[in-house]
């Protein structure tokens, strides 16, 4: 047995007896970890109400040698997942990414990039802009990260090539083989038999392709926010609180400005092409789980158009932003 400390989002909670939880937490360091957290539901515990769902701690837990469940002794809150107020869909998409990390994940294979993506993508789901599009990107990086991400570029039997690029009709229908992983061309759909075939359009596939782009984006610019944070953990040692306080807005207002720019690509497409994709992904990553996640069943309502924020509202998730 040794003691590990790591960082971790909380993907799954059980009640375990009267005072105890086990969870599975998703680690920067180790991968999926399951672990029993005895006396975590007592009002006095080691964990300082830290285990909430989603919510981005540092652990420490003793790792068994066995198959037995880890023992999980203590953790700091780093982040909880509040969405603010009204955003529901930022809800219902933050419990589809604790099912994906979760279902798509194995214990003890660490895979920090996919961390970092998923820490991002929390923390800024909790505001209700740009939900959909956030989402997304985190597919596409999950999908990526598994080695699972579909080929929208070429056939996935002959490797004929598609030029989406030159392609302008969004609404053109294609094929696409859920089962195989990708586009089919009318040839090798005419020639064989294709038992996951699904219709969709030249706009779906677009939206999967700049998904992908998009994940990487926003995966450079969490570790940028990460080194920015850093520093200015160091810089601000010593000052008082009003200059600290102004040195974060800065910070916090710089780092906006870099993460709309990885939006803009997704936010281009028309509605429509937004929804055909959402169709097929869903589709693709039922068949690379081999389940459905249930939180899929709210995903229509929670990505359904949305409506233009109120003054009201942008206020509140601006104030709570800046917090």
């Amino acid at each position: 047995m040794s003691l590990e400390k790591v960082d971790a989002l909380v993907v799954k909670s059980v009640d375990y007896s009267e005072s105890s939880l086990i969870l599975n937490v998703f680690t920067r360091e180790m991968g999926k970890v399951r672990g029993l957290a005895k006396g975590a539901r007592r009002l006095k515990n080691p964990f300082e109400t830290s285990l909430d769902l989603l919510a981005s701690i540092r652990l420490s837990f003793i790792r068994k040698n066995s198959d037995a469940l880890d023992l999980f002794t203590e953790a700091k809150l780093r982040r909880r997942f509040r969405p603010t107020t009204r955003n529901i869909r930022g809800l219902y998409a933050g419990f589809y990414v604790a099912e994906l990390l979760d279902f798509s994940t194995v214990d003890y294979e660490p895979d920090p990039d996919l961390w970092t993506l998923a820490d991002a993508t929390l923390e800024r789901l909790q505001f209700r802009r740009n939900v959909a599009a956030r989402l997304a990107y985190f597919e596409a990086g999950a999908l990526n990260s598994l080695g699972e991400f579909p080929s929208v570029r070429h056939c996935v039997d002959c490797g004929e090539e598609l030029p989406l690029e030159r392609v302008t009709n969004l609404g053109r229908r294609v094929f696409f083989d859920v089962s195989s992983g990708g586009v089919v061309c009318s040839r090798c759909r005419a020639s064989k038999p294709h038992y996951g075939l699904t219709p969709t359009t030249i706009g779906a596939l677009k939206v999967f392709d700049v998904s992908l782009v998009g994940s990487e984006k926003t995966l450079r610019t969490a570790r940028t926010l990460e080194n920015w944070r850093r520093a200015l953990e160091e810089e601000t040692t010593g000052l008082c609180s009003i200059d600290k306080l102004e040195r974060e807005e800065q910070t916090r207002l710089a780092f906006e400005a870099l993460d709309d720019e990885t939006l803009t690509p997704y936010e281009s497409f028309p509605y429509e092409a937004r929804v055909a994709y959402r169709e097929l992904v869903e589709k693709y990553i039922c068949q690379v789980l081999r389940r459905r996640p249930r939180s899929l069943d709210q995903l229509p309502f929670a990505l359904a158009r949305p409506e233009k924020p109120t003054e009201e509202q942008t206020s509140v998730e601006q104030t709570s932003e800046a917090s």
